[in-house]
């Protein structure tokens, strides 16, 4: 997939692309883009995709939205999908200062060649958020391209969205934000060398240094998966938190994410790996002893093993069937 990061006039000759930021790649976006994927092949044009590097609201807010997916993790699905260009535009005070029709002709025509474009039921464009879809079909009428506006989506009744999926990270139900997402939530970022307390106690973790902007799922201990960099793929137990045996939580620190990978010993400081959050097990809690708290994690792990067999089973031997994706870390 060929990525472009300038509006540069004839990027593309021809293509039907998907318009929005995608965070998260969900149903709902995976419609739209493959409105897109579709239309390109009926066309014979490029299939693409024009999305945001960071999210708009870090500018027309001044704060930046925790998110589901980075825009390496969001290239890779995209690819996926079938999308053949991406063009990844940094959200300035000069794209916001164009019009809907500045937009529309010197970034989606002027340089993608749109002759097909797909959005979402609610997508905006341009200056002040002014363009929707109808104005973006009075457009497409004299510049030369169609416009697909992709319905809603509902997972067991309940609309697909990026915040609906946030809430249920946040709340730690894992389970509504796989079949929300179509896929186990995941954060990945560098590990790094910790305190050595895990090693001290028998139960080595990989602490990750994550990503920016990473939405952390509740604290909280958590049946998961790590997979390196190298592809390897560990069964794990995660504690998303502060550690309170050891010291004073909370503050304005962020939580930290260490994994006990099982049956694996290996030095791996500087691995980029990524952290998969299949079930919420339980409340993060302080122990009185280092004793009690051994004793804890023994029981964490049998039931995340626990926890992790019966996904596979259930999945005929894979955690996350058709879910073939090794996103970056």
């Amino acid at each position: 997939m060929k990525v472009f990061t300038e509006a540069k006039p004839g990027l593309v000759q021809s293509s039907a692309i998907a318009l929005g930021f995608f965070d998260g790649v969900h149903p709902g976006h995976q419609v739209v883009i493959g409105k897109a994927v579709e239309e390109a092949r009926t066309l014979g044009v490029t299939s693409g995709v024009v999305t945001f590097r960071d999210h708009p609201r870090a500018l027309t807010r001044g704060a930046h939205p925790l998110l589901l997916t980075d825009i390496d993790q969001r290239l890779k699905l995209f690819e996926e999908l079938g999308v053949e260009a991406t063009l990844v535009l940094t959200f300035s005070e000069a794209l916001c200062r164009l019009s809907p029709r500045e937009y529309v002709e010197n970034v989606l025509v002027g340089a993608m060649g749109a002759r097909s474009i797909s959005v979402g039921h609610n997508h905006h464009f341009g200056r002040d958020r002014e363009g929707n879809p109808d104005l973006l079909r009075t457009f497409g009428e004299t510049l030369g391209f169609s416009v697909h506006v992709a319905p809603m989506v509902f997972v067991n009744n309940v609309e697909v969205s990026s915040s609906a999926i946030r809430e249920s990270i946040i709340d730690g139900d894992m389970t509504k934000a796989k079949n929300l997402l179509s896929r186990t939530y995941r954060i990945g970022g560098e590990v790094i060398k910790g305190d050595g307390r895990g090693r001290q106690i028998g139960f080595p973790t990989a602490n990750v240094q994550l990503r920016e902007f990473q939405l952390i799922p509740r604290t909280g201990v958590y049946a998961g998966i790590v997979q390196l960099s190298s592809g390897e793929r560990f069964d794990s137990v995660i504690n998303v938190g502060y550690r309170p045996t050891f010291k004073a939580t909370g503050g304005d620190d962020d939580p930290l994410v260490e994994a006990h990978l099982f049956d694996f010993d290996r030095d791996i400081y500087g691995d980029k790996c990524t952290v998969e959050f299949v079930e919420y097990l339980r409340t993060e809690k302080k122990f009185d002893g280092i004793d009690a708290l051994k004793e804890q994690i023994n029981a964490d792990a049998a039931k995340s093993r626990q926890v992790l067999e019966n996904a596979k089973n259930a999945a005929g031997g894979e955690t996350n069937p058709g879910d073939k994706s090794k996103l970056p870390a």
